[in-house]
């Protein structure tokens, strides 16, 4: 059940991106257009593609979490005995879940301070700016939720194996 929850989440948030990063490319083309061929530059346009870039960003951040395609540098974990790989796993997971929830907690709380200022470009509400770092770390702290389960998980099964 909560597979298939965390399947039809990141799907979503999948094509959220890719429509994301399709109209941001069609808006900065048509801001080309206008621009430089036409002599009337959208006023809008370049504040809807920062928008949405900070969008992509965190919702992209969520994705590749989840998903395990983040990068990471392992090199030296990797030369340590499985015990010492798993206890740091688990400890890097709980860092990333304090470091996530942080995100969402000052995001939430810029996106509450800005919500009655009005963005000059677009005309809507600057909470619109701070609501991709809140959606998107909230994704961000539930993927790290269930890493830090997984990495006890694996703590904890390697300790009682090793016990018994």
């Amino acid at each position: 059940m909560v597979h298939t929850l965390k399947m039809i989440l990141m799907g979503v948030t999948r094509w959220l991106l890719v429509g994301m990063v399709l109209v941001m490319t069609l808006v900065l083309f048509a801001q080309i257009i206008f621009r430089y061929f036409l002599e009337q530059p959208l006023i809008w346009s370049e504040e809807l593609a920062l928008v949405l870039m900070i969008w992509i960003t965190f919702l992209g951040s969520a994705l590749l979490l989840a998903t395990k395609e983040h990068i990471s540098i392992d090199f030296v974990v990797e030369m340590m005995s499985p015990v010492w790989r798993r206890l740091i796993a688990a400890c890097v997971a709980l860092m990333l879940l304090v470091f996530n929830v942080a995100l969402v907690y000052g995001a939430w709380l810029v996106a509450q301070r800005t919500a009655g200022s009005t963005s000059p470009g677009l005309g809507v509400s600057m909470a619109w700016h701070y609501a991709g770092p809140v959606i998107g770390g909230a994704l961000l702290a539930l993927a790290s939720l269930e890493e830090l389960i997984i990495r006890f998980r694996a703590v904890f099964s390697s300790r009682s194996e090793a016990t018994s």
